[in-house]
């Protein structure tokens, strides 16, 4: 028998908004974990308390933001829109079915006449860290360094050339130890200044803050970097640091490293680090900080048939290096250059040597340079070659590429919606902040159910 379905379009039906959200929504899980209050001791600062029509709610405002980046969504535009039909979000933001949500360029406004120029993102992003250590999902003591590049709001083929000045830093301790050893000699001291160069670089029309990036195998273009920080115990991001996409990787690290120790109190022990930060100074501040520094090994060009500087062995009492070959002594010939680096020859010619075709050039004899503090990068070294140096950079990928990973598979995070650094950086605050909720959130639910 043929049977019209009643038209129920327009049929009432009593029920609560929180029986139309499945059990196993994620925002349910966020706002059972993670405790919001704490931003309206951040804010009350920035709102009139006696004056002026009712705000709405600064919670509302911000959560706005976290469902537009958990659900990876382009635009407010769309977010918005969204909520009007979404029960999800309208649970989650508390918003009943007989209400209106929020205009689209509600927070815009209110970043524009209120937020802009303040802490308030970084210290949601602090707040939330700090909740994941109560937790117990934050270690503190092993941590995993990366940066990935995030396209600007630009056109890369509007641009124009500046010449700027390059100062290039100067390694103070390092010029001391020289000038040391040359006094030693009875030489005189190397006086030593800054290095400028002058650098034509290519500066956006639409994005001046942003900087040209290429590297090879990679999209050229202009590009913002997050520096991103990681801790190993549950992937918790506890800092993102963004800078032009011109700027190299190490040169955040170390003042970002302090930052993290002085805003949580960590008690850094070890780090993992890909090749980008192989630097001396990098090196330097894990010996002075006690810190398992593992970097991986940058590879440099040579020669394929010559013996390597490494397989030569160093007397540190005798101040010389032994031929593995031969066992031809390779002494200190009292010279050292502006850079630091000593030099040892070989004071028997090699020319009868059946392996000179594999180890000296056309000089008939082989030398090596030996930097004056070379101890720090043998003990890099010695760290990344160990068994637990092994296990650390394996971690590497599990860690701080997989945090990248979803930042931009599932949170929109490939290309920049705002112009300038600031905007970018309290955008990432707020995208990291995002995906810390869901890590603990997902992780206790796991564990307490």
């Amino acid at each position: 028998m043929l049977k019209k379905s009643e038209n129920m379009q327009s049929k009432m039906i009593l029920f609560t908004l929180d029986e139309l959200v499945p059990e196993n929504s994620l925002y349910r899980k966020i706002d059972k974990y993670i405790d919001f209050s704490f931003i309206y001791d951040k804010v009350k600062h920035l709102y009139c308390c006696n004056n002026g029509r009712n705000s709405i709610d600064p919670v509302v405002l911000f959560k706005l933001v976290f469902i537009q980046t958990l659900d990876g969504l382009k635009s407010m535009r769309k977010t918005c829109e969204k909520i009007k039909v979404d029960l999800e979000y309208r649970w989650f933001l508390g918003i009943p079915l007989g209400e209106s949500t929020p205009h689209y360029s509600t927070f815009s406004q209110n970043y524009i006449r209120r937020f802009q120029g303040t802490e308030i993102f970084e210290e949601i992003f602090v707040e939330i860290v700090e909740q994941a250590i109560k937790y117990g999902l934050v270690k503190g003591e092993t941590f995993f360094t990366d940066s990935t590049h995030k396209k600007a709001n630009a056109n890369k083929n509007k641009f124009h050339q500046e010449v700027q000045e390059v100062v290039h830093q100067r390694r103070e301790w390092l010029e001391k130890e020289i000038n040391e050893e040359r006094k030693k000699q009875g030489k005189k001291e190397f006086e030593f200044k800054e290095k400028v160069e002058e650098k034509e670089v290519k500066i956006s029309d639409t994005d001046e803050e942003s900087g040209y990036y290429h590297r090879d195998n990679k999209e050229k273009g202009f590009m913002y970097l997050d520096h991103r920080t990681v801790d190993s115990k549950c992937n918790i991001i506890v800092d993102c640091h963004i800078t032009k996409g011109n700027v190299h990787d190490s040169k955040p690290y170390i003042e970002r490293m302090e930052y993290i120790k002085k805003k949580y109190g960590f008690n850094i022990k070890e780090v993992g680090l890909d090749s980008g930060y192989d630097t001396l100074d990098i090196k330097r501040y894990f010996d002075e900080n006690n810190i398992f520094g593992v970097i991986a090994y940058r590879r440099y060009p040579h020669g394929e048939t010559e013996i390597r500087k490494y397989e030569f062995k160093y007397l540190k009492d005798n101040d010389i290096y032994v031929c593995p070959k031969t066992g031809v002594i390779l002494p200190y010939t009292g010279r050292i250059d502006r850079n630091g680096y000593k030099y040892y020859e070989s004071k028997e010619n090699c020319s009868n040597c059946p392996h000179i075709n594999k180890c000296c050039k056309k000089q008939g004899y082989r030398t090596i340079r030996r930097l004056i503090c070379e101890e720090i990068n043998e003990r890099a070294r010695e760290r990344r070659l160990s068994k637990r140096g092994k296990e650390m950079y394996k971690q590497r990928k599990e860690k701080i590429e997989r945090s990248f990973a979803d930042s931009k598979n599932n949170h929109g995070y490939r290309y920049a919606m705002y112009k300038g650094i600031e905007k970018n950086q309290n955008y990432t605050w707020l995208i990291c902040a995002a995906q810390n909720m869901k890590n603990i959130s997902i992780k206790l639910e796991k564990v307490m159910g």
